[in-house]
């Protein structure tokens, strides 16, 4: 006699018995996220161009975009030329879709790879948005890069590079935390973010307070993204037991 087949009441997927969300609501929280890191990255470069002007904290700045700029050397303009490269618009575009293919490989549904591409291209929109409201001039120093339609705020080489070496590393933490791959991802997060940002303010294209708005807002457009597409609270579908197979036919 043919026996009934058990129900696992599991899902496949990024995670192991996630909660079903509707599409609608998804794409609201998105929204809302961006709102929100939007009014924080306008606030802070307001901030910075309107309110701190005139104080110590400009004079400073002034100060190292003059100092880094007597520090060249033929050598380090042609390597932190290569940190322009890395950040620049058509690299940031192959790398986030080499990493899309990454990250579909690792079996894990649509929900990873759409999570890599959805934090750098809001990453890339908050940025354009940004350099239009805030208007800042580039440091009034011999600039080593020809300079592009934006402005100075906020530095949009570092945040796509934080954007998407800090956001593939997270969607492979979801796969298998503590792999080797995840600890590269990780790594190349620090040292090519760092080296990005540095090259930057050698090359004299931004102000300090350009790459760190940067990093500050791309982070958090990170976590909240991460927060509303991956939640924390579901369990990891490598980490999942096996469901049961489906009994065969009775025998007797």
């Amino acid at each position: 006699m043919q026996q009934p087949r058990a129900r696992t009441g599991r899902r496949t997927g990024v995670v192991a018995g996630a909660r079903t969300r509707r599409l609608p609501r998804l794409v609201g929280l998105v929204l809302a996220a961006f709102v929100l890191v939007e009014a924080v990255l306008i606030g802070l470069g307001l901030l910075v161009t309107r309110g701190l002007d005139d104080t110590a904290l400009h004079g400073a700045e002034v100060e190292a975009a003059r100092a880094l700029v007597e520090s060249r050397t033929p050598a380090w303009n042609g390597v932190t030329a290569w940190g322009s490269v890395l950040g620049a618009t058509g690299t940031v575009i192959a790398l986030t879709a080499v990493g899309c293919v990454l990250l579909a490989w690792r079996g894990h549904g649509p929900r990873l790879p759409t999570f890599l591409a959805l934090a750098v291209a809001g990453e890339t929109a908050l940025f354009l948005l940004a350099a239009l409201v805030v208007d800042r001039d580039r440091p009034a120093v011999p600039q080593l890069d020809a300079a592009p339609p934006t402005d100075s705020f906020p530095s949009g080489h570092t945040a796509a590079t934080v954007a998407l070496w800090c956001g593939l590393a997270l969607g492979l933490a979801r796969t298998r935390p503590g792999h080797r791959m995840t600890v590269v991802a990780w790594s190349l997060a620090g040292v090519l973010g760092a080296f990005v940002m540095a090259s930057r303010l050698y090359r004299g294209m931004h102000w300090p307070t350009d790459v760190a708005a940067s990093v500050v807002f791309s982070l958090l457009w990170l976590v909240l993204l991460r927060a509303i597409l991956l939640p924390p609270g579901q369990r990891r579908a490598g980490s999942a037991e096996e469901p049961p197979r489906a009994p065969g036919p009775a025998t007797g």
